[in-house]
């Protein structure tokens, strides 16, 4: 019995695709079935890519095909179990680049809820990815998910050694493995629910984030809201930022071999992070002690450098340490003080131990030296300088033939848009700066017209004060540069269709301090404003697992300059009583000093040297 509602299964169907046309309550006329779902595994589909026009396009060298047409490695149809309905998940690759260019693979999965809800959300990535995600979130929810591994296997290339002198897989990475797998999980979708998608989403944090930016900027047509949170939009400048902030403490200044030099103790990092709270915990907006700082750039104008002096004294560290210290805060910058981007937030020391300082706990090998150490071998130069040290925690161990240190990466001659000395041709030379693979990688961009003015997309950004591993200020100058350039700093049109959330005590896309409201669905918000055009003026959070305590926290997040403030029952410290603690005990107020402030500082500022 044919199931497929005339469907050709061994013909090529060519699918194309403009803005959705159907709605989420005609999506569940047609129910699949088992038959639907194994009918996959013979389907070919050639889907028409309309970002790369007529004839194809190409990008910096690279190839994107005006047909997609994915292969399909098996459609397993998954019964229910537990709170997962049933679904099909579809497994495939695509092929990407040409003879000339190169050829590579971006394997994806698409997985099709029997019970659809209409909508499909495309789930980003983390760190390097390399692997297609098998989560099940949002199936229960009715939604159409899918994933790709970015344009690589990391069981075969672990961390970033997929881009060792590959630009395939580079430029897969950087912005076309996204762009294709979800352009044939619209058409997987659309053979076999017999309809479009009415709404498609982008979920993502972390890299997931740069992911939503790059998609905001290059492909304006594949989306109609983007949630995206904690970004590494800006890959190239947050490399040099973790770079910087671990190195300070590595290296070896006085000459002995050895290194460590200015290294700080879990102590010391204690000592920091009660003295920014004492300054900071209770603050303009911010009335409970809790022990988050609400704006740390408030917390700015009243914990100085001065007080980071004073830190130094008491606990008998060296100027090397004090400066060390200040550095981590101030950002990368050459020796004349010509800073290329901020450092981290003020309140972000609880995780400095983690992931910044090289400390015991973390075997001397603090957490985003996992990704920047090597990124700066493999991704941040247009030819590879070469591959790591044997153990690139020691910086005692200097690089042999064909090795590249990170601790050598020179913040006088790479700059984050400077020129390849021997552009295209090699080979990589110390004065190389970052300007070629910026243009893979960044999602820097702030003229989101195509996006947000002629789409009328929806573009919900969040990030965590607290997060120690991606600085949370870039992106307030981000959603600031986008209400420059594409709404004419005309805020409040401008938050018609892009609105920031910062989230007080929040680490890198989850987690954070203990006891903070950091947890909230993503997506919920971002639907409901895309559908029914109603645009979050405030999210409730709670605690995630990250964070929680037997006493529970509930708070709201505001749209960005406003902040959350304390308005319910006071004095006697009922502020301060977790009791207290309930959304509707909140609201979203002016901070009182936020026009005091730049915030479309240019990361080329001086800093304090």
């Amino acid at each position: 019995m044919d199931h497929t509602g005339g469907r050709s299964l061994f013909g090529l169907v060519l699918l194309t695709f403009a803005l959705c046309v159907a709605s989420p309550a005609s999506a569940r006329d047609h129910v699949p079935i088992f038959q639907d779902c194994a009918a996959l595994t013979t389907a070919r589909l050639a889907i028409r890519d309309h970002a790369a026009g007529q004839h194809g396009h190409a990008d910096q060298g690279a190839v994107l095909a005006k047909e997609i047409e994915p292969t399909l490695t098996s459609a397993t149809w998954k019964p229910a179990t537990g709170s997962v309905p049933e679904y099909c998940r579809v497994e495939g690759f695509i092929a990407t680049g040409d003879a000339r260019e190169g050829v590579n693979r971006v394997r994806f999965a698409v997985n099709l809820p029997t019970q659809w809800n209409g909508r499909f959300v495309a789930l980003g990535d983390g760190g390097h990815d390399g692997a297609v995600s098998t989560s099940t979130v949002r199936l229960d929810q009715g939604y159409a998910t899918a994933n790709s591994d970015m344009g690589h296997d990391a069981t075969i290339f672990p961390a970033a050694t997929f881009a060792f002198n590959n630009r395939p897989r580079e430029i897969d990475y950087g912005w076309r493995a996204v762009h294709v797998s979800t352009v044939a999980a619209k058409g997987i979708i659309h053979f076999y629910y017999g309809r479009p998608a009415a709404f498609s989403y982008w979920d993502g944090c972390s890299t997931g984030g740069r992911e939503a930016a790059v998609e905001a900027q290059r492909f304006p047509d594949d989306f109609d809201g983007i949630a995206a949170g904690d970004l590494f939009m800006n890959a190239i400048e947050i490399a040099m930022e973790q770079v910087w902030s671990s190195a300070i403490f590595f290296r070896d200044v006085n000459g002995d071999g050895v290194g460590f030099d200015n290294n700080i103790t879990q102590a010391d990092i204690d000592a920091l992070r009660d003295a920014v709270l004492a300054k900071c915990d209770v603050l303009d907006n911010d009335k409970i002690r809790d022990n988050v700082v609400g704006n740390p750039l408030a917390c700015a104008r009243v914990f100085t450098s001065a007080d980071i002096d004073a830190l130094g004294a008491a606990r008998g560290l060296t100027a090397g340490q004090v400066r060390a210290i200040k550095d981590v805060y101030a950002g990368p910058h050459n020796s004349a003080g010509h800073r290329w981007y901020k450092g981290k937030s003020l309140g972000t020391e609880f995780s400095w131990g983690s992931f910044v300082v090289p400390t015991p706990a973390n075997h001397f090998f603090p957490a985003q030296g996992g990704f920047s150490m090597e990124f700066v071998n493999f991704l941040w130069f247009e030819h590879d300088p070469g591959v790591p040290t044997a153990r690139r925690n020691d910086p005692s161990l200097l690089p042999g033939p064909g090795e590249y240190r990170w601790l050598d990466f020179n913040f006088d001659t790479n700059t984050p848009t400077g020129p390849t000395v021997h552009s295209g041709t090699g080979p990589w030379t110390p004065n190389d700066g970052g300007g070629f693979m910026r243009a893979i990688l960044n999602g820097s961009e702030t003229d989101l017209t195509p996006f947000l003015v002629h789409r009328k997309g929806k573009y919900l950004l969040y990030h965590g004060w607290a997060d120690g591993l991606i600085g949370a200020e870039p992106t307030v100058d981000y959603y600031h540069g986008i209400v420059r350039d594409t709404f004419e700093g005309d805020t409040a049109r401008a938050q018609e269709n892009v609105r920031l959330f910062m989230v007080p005590g929040m680490d890198h896309c989850a987690g954070g301090v203990r006891g903070a409201a950091v947890g909230w669905d993503k997506l919920a918000p971002l639907v409901d404003w895309v559908e029914n055009n109603k645009a979050p003026d405030s999210i409730v959070v709670t605690q995630d697992a990250g964070t929680r305590t037997p006493q529970g926290n509930e708070r709201i997040i505001c749209p960005w300059p406003l902040q959350p403030t304390y308005v319910g029952v006071s004095g006697g410290g009922a502020e301060n009583n977790p009791a207290n603690w309930v959304a509707s005990n909140f609201m979203c107020q002016p901070e009182p000093h936020h026009d005091e402030r730049d915030h479309d500082v240019k990361d080329e500022d001086n800093v304090d040297r």
